[in-house]
């Protein structure tokens, strides 16, 4: 039900602002219809109140009129008694407190008006009586006012006694169904204001869940979409139902994705074109390269006859270029290889002293020419590994000639090995110029570099770039731990096969 209403609010043709405005003016509303039904149930309650008191009105005028007719038989009764003036005339004004008592009755009990009417009949009888008697006692005649209260002052006297009881008595009966009344509307009204708030609470919460969730929705799928993309997977699409500003980037990111996907597929073939063409020209450069390294070097050896110093000089630098030249092309055709995918391994196995210690003889002219120390320290335990040799080797010469350029005179390098989880690491330590921590993930690209030091100290920046891509053909991998100052540790792991002739308990490195 919930991912209906989602897909639902999604689907509709209007803009992200147009939903949630609505949404809030939903809750605006629910507001004021929640207030407004809080104020139709304290009308009610008010309504109801004003009831009650005009109830209590009624039930106050009958009871004085219950009082007044009491009073005024007893005030007959006494002037019975003691037919003075001062008697009479008391009996005259309650009989006259008793026409204003009756005319209040009549104004608030105006919807009795069937028993007021005999109400009315008997108090006129019933005044005329009193009024009579009174007379009679005034002119002596106390016999004859006595008979008169008897015959007919004291049933009227009855009469309106009953018929006020009666009207209290219903005065009563109603302020009671008007108080159960109250009762129980004010339960039925606060039920129905607490049912009226939870069920906008709950309308209020789903609008906002289902809305919310209409956007959330496709942001996370483009975010997983994207991750996608940038790990290469551009076949899929990602499947919004929005129809509005996120429906449309959704459909701009497939987009992207297809005109990415092909011309990633573009890079990836004219990248394929570029490495096969790189291959194919140095292999054709070198052996022009080789051909000028060997005519150098039997001119050096004198062969047709004696050399000035002058040319030795252009001799040994046409050489020196030359041999640059070609182990740049070398190192080329060997990324261009890798690239390509035509780069095989060969593993042997070897004895890694042995292989280090030739890394070491080929820097180790220019090392001493320069003042710097070059020492070798390999774990007894480990002799022999099973890897491509020959790889193995460049990597290790790579490593040891950026590190003995950019030692100053003076200096040391460090080889060591070691054996840890399962891996054997090798270490070129130098005591150079070191590198910045903002450095030391692009050295490992492709013609990346540091500024040198000195003039005279550039590089090609693939030294580092192909001892890190033959060390991952091994299924290993290659770091930096340097300082500005303090010089660099070059560390690189291969993964210990099965075939491994001698291994012993792991060690650490520091």
């Amino acid at each position: 039900m919930g991912s209906r209403l989602i897909r639902l609010i999604a689907r509709l043709p209007v803009s992200v602002h147009a939903k949630l405005l609505a949404a809030f003016l939903a809750i605006v509303m629910l507001l004021i219809l929640v207030g407004a039904v809080s104020l139709a149930v304290l009308a009610d309650a008010q309504g109801r109140g004003e009831e009650a008191a005009k109830l209590q009105r009624k039930v106050a005028a009958y009871r004085q009129l219950q009082n007044d007719t009491t009073a005024e038989l007893y005030g007959v009764a006494s002037a019975l008694v003691s037919p003075d003036e001062p008697t009479l005339e008391a009996t005259l004004r309650q009989l006259n407190q008793f026409g204003y008592d009756f005319d209040h009755l009549q104004f608030v009990a105006s919807d009795e008006a069937d028993v007021l009417q005999q109400v009315q009949a008997n108090y006129s009888q019933f005044r005329q009586t009193i009024t009579q008697s009174v007379a009679l006692l005034q002119d002596g005649n106390v016999a004859a006012a006595r008979e008169l209260q008897v015959t007919q002052a004291n049933p009227l006297a009855n009469r309106l006694q009953r018929l006020t009881d009666q009207l209290v008595n219903r005065a009563e009966a109603d302020m009671a169904a008007s108080v159960e009344a109250s009762r129980s509307a004010y339960e039925m009204s606060r039920w129905l204001v607490i049912a009226f708030a939870i069920g906008s609470i709950a309308f209020a919460l789903l609008l906002g869940y289902v809305i919310s969730w209409s956007l959330i929705g496709p942001v996370r799928q483009m975010k997983v979409r994207l991750s996608e993309i940038a790990g290469g997977e551009f076949a899929r699409r990602v499947d919004v139902p929005n129809r509005d500003e996120l429906g449309a980037l959704a459909a701009d990111l497939n987009t992207m994705s297809s005109e990415l996907g092909r011309l990633y597929q573009q890079l990836e073939t004219a990248n394929r074109h570029k490495s096969q063409f790189l291959a194919n020209m140095s292999h054709e450069l070198r052996t022009p390269l080789n051909a000028i390294i060997g005519f150098a070097d039997v001119l050096l050896g004198r062969f047709f006859g004696p050399l000035t110093d002058k040319q030795v000089e252009h001799l040994v630098e046409i050489r020196a270029s030359g041999r640059h030249l070609l182990a740049l092309i070398n190192d080329i055709l060997d990324l261009s290889k890798v690239e390509a995918g035509r780069m095989d391994l060969f593993p042997v196995n070897f004895s890694v002293r042995e292989a280090l210690e030739a890394g070491l003889t080929m820097v180790r002219e220019p090392a001493l020419r320069h003042g710097i120390a070059l020492n070798l320290e390999v774990d007894p335990a480990i002799e022999r590994i099973r890897a491509d040799e020959r790889k193995f080797k460049q990597v290790v010469f790579n490593l040891l000639t950026n590190a003995t350029k950019f030692t100053p005179p003076g200096g040391q390098v460090h080889v060591t090995t070691c054996r840890v989880d399962g891996e054997i690491r090798v270490s070129v330590h130098d005591t150079g110029v070191g590198i910045a921590p903002q450095d030391q993930a692009r050295i490992f690209e492709e013609f990346e570099q540091v500024d040198p030091p000195e003039p005279g100290l550039e590089g090609t920046g693939l030294g580092l770039a192909l001892a890190r891509r033959l060390v991952e053909l091994h299924g290993g991998r290659i770091w930096v731990e340097s300082r500005i100052g303090r010089g660099s540790t070059f560390t690189f792991a291969l993964p210990l096969e099965e075939a491994v002739v001698t291994v012993a308990e792991e060690c650490t490195t520091t």
